[in-house]
């Protein structure tokens, strides 16, 4: 056990306690410095349970003259000895699943500004947080998923000491010692699965005792473990923070993704999401096997990440923090139409996408470029799931953003591209013979095309279809009558593109002729028509 000037504190699970670097069996003492007119009997008064004990004192300080101390002369007292009387942590926030109990009585919800006195046990759920302070200033914060007692809680008359002893039976907590310079903050982790306690120093120093080979000192940066059989390991150096610099300070998708560097020697990384700095008020947390920070569920707002690389032992490392905004809602449309990196052959472009309930309009952009510096088309306010948009042919961007009624607009959606293109030419008339119909328009090279010619503008009744490798066709002459033809083109590329508007065109009863036997007009010339 550590004892500190002006303070005793210990986490129990083998024994973790923290304090400056001193020798243990000193620090079971408190050194009282000797003023002017003192004596033996008047400082065992003022200082010990039991005023009359003074003469152990006066041998534990090997006085041959137990009546006789000097002004400067320090007696060190054991405080076991010292009066003592009972204090209490405040709970200074709390939230998620936290429950309490005391005396063997049954758990109940914990409380804002609730006190914890020695017997309490606090019990935090999954998403249970909860931040204790003691009465000297120093915080503790007790993680989710932990069960924790508070063995001891004490305030030494007179001597302006603070004690207190918190037994973690499983979980993790995080401690800040205030009164130290410079301070003085560790954590500790009871792991019930492997019957181990790890403990991780950040600031100043801390004592780790077990069973053999007793206390080993751990310095800022680094952990012990201390196993099933209370040995503590030799200190490990943690984990460097990892690098947050060039993660982004907004977030605009109700999955959060924060994508770090691979850390040397790390096996998983811790993640808390808190809306203060001081992760008082956590509303994720997280272990993840690779260095990809995955969260969800949580509204718009300020936030802070903090993330700490875990090493094969189970030691956390140093932690990271990253300030970052989530404006994530309204949410962007799904976009249906041009798809990304497709094509568009039309006079005009249609844009498409799914309707949202949060939104009253959208909010399209449309550009030359995929940072959108070089806006062509721009509309704040349609009402609907489409715009038709004129523009000339080339390559462009756009994206979509929806808009509630207050005016309040979400983020935009993924940019998608595409290539404005040509429409397809409008065939020439069909050269209508006396025994064939001809179709000819312009194509590309390496098209192919789906040619269709109905009796109906809806081409239900299909006359005649086929795939052509040619922009042309030439069909046997069809019975007198109004037709529709239609066709699409298949870029090499695989792109199918629309079917030109139906075309209409008349095939016409032909003149009255003389007809040799089989009904086949014969010309002046001698030859023969076929019907």
């Amino acid at each position: 056990m550590e004892v500190l000037p002006g303070r005793r504190m210990m986490l129990w699970a083998a024994l973790l306690a923290a304090g400056m670097a001193q020798q243990a069996r000193a620090n079971d003492d408190y050194a009282y410095q000797v003023t002017k007119d003192d004596t033996m009997i008047g400082v065992a008064t003022r200082l010990l349970t039991t005023p009359a004990d003074w003469p152990k004192v006066a041998r534990y300080n090997n006085k041959r003259n137990p009546n006789l101390i000097l002004p400067g002369e320090t007696v060190r007292i054991p405080f076991s000895m010292l009066k003592t009387t009972p204090a209490a942590a405040t709970v200074s926030h709390v939230q998620g699943d936290v429950k309490s109990a005391s005396g063997g009585g049954s758990a109940s919800a914990l409380a804002l500004g609730a006190s914890l006195a020695e017997g309490a046990q606090v019990m935090t759920g999954k998403d249970g947080y909860v931040t204790l302070k003691l009465q000297d200033g120093s915080t503790v914060r007790v993680q989710s998923a932990t069960q924790m007692q508070v063995e001891r809680m004490r305030t030494y008359a007179g001597v302006g000491v603070f004690e207190s002893a918190l037994r973690l039976a499983s979980g993790r907590v995080e401690s800040l010692v205030q009164k130290l310079r410079p301070g003085t903050e560790f954590r500790v982790t009871m792991d019930t699965q492997n019957n181990q306690t790890r403990g991780e120093v950040l600031s100043g120093v801390v004592a780790v005792a077990g069973g053999s080979p007793g206390e080993k000192r751990l310095d800022a940066g680094f952990g012990s473990v201390v196993d099933a059989g209370k040995v503590v390991t030799d200190p490990v150096a943690l984990l460097a923070a990892p690098d947050v610099s060039k993660l982004s300070k907004l977030q605009e998708r109700p999955l959060l993704r924060f994508a770090l560097p691979a850390l040397q020697g790390a096996s998983a990384y811790r993640a808390q999401v808190a809306r203060d700095a001081e992760f008082n008020v956590v509303v994720a947390e997280l272990l993840s096997k690779s260095p990809e920070v995955r969260v969800t569920n949580i509204d718009d707002g300020g936030y802070f990440l903090r993330v700490r690389a875990v090493d094969v032992r189970g030691l956390e490392g140093r932690d990271a923090t990253h300030p970052f905004t989530l404006k994530a809602r309204p949410e962007p449309p799904l976009v249906s139409y041009p798809l990304p990196k497709g094509k568009v052959r039309a006079a005009e472009v249609e844009f498409k996408w799914a309707e949202n309930t949060e939104a009253a309009v959208y909010h399209l952009q449309v550009a030359k470029d995929a940072g959108f510096k070089a806006l062509v088309h721009e509309n704040r306010a349609i009402k609907g799931p489409l715009s038709a948009v004129k523009l000339p042919l080339g390559d462009y961007f756009w994206r979509v953003a929806s808009l509630r009624r207050d005016g309040d607009r979400g983020p935009y959606g993924d940019v998608a591209s595409f290539a404005l293109m040509a429409p397809p030419a409008l065939p020439e008339p069909p050269k209508i013979g006396d025994g064939d119909i001809q179709f000819r328009w312009a194509g590309e090279a390496g098209q192919k095309f789906e040619f269709q010619m109905a009796s109906d503008v809806k081409f239900a009744q299909i006359v005649t279809a086929r795939v052509l490798d040619k922009p042309e066709i030439d069909l046997p002459r069809p019975k007198p009558g109004t037709y529709f033809m239609r066709y699409r083109a298949t870029d090499s590329d695989g792109f199918v593109g629309p079917y030109i508007s139906p075309q209409t065109f008349t095939v016409p009863v032909p003149p009255p002729c003389l007809q040799e036997s089989a009904g086949r007009c014969v010309l002046a010339t001698h030859s023969i028509v076929g019907q």
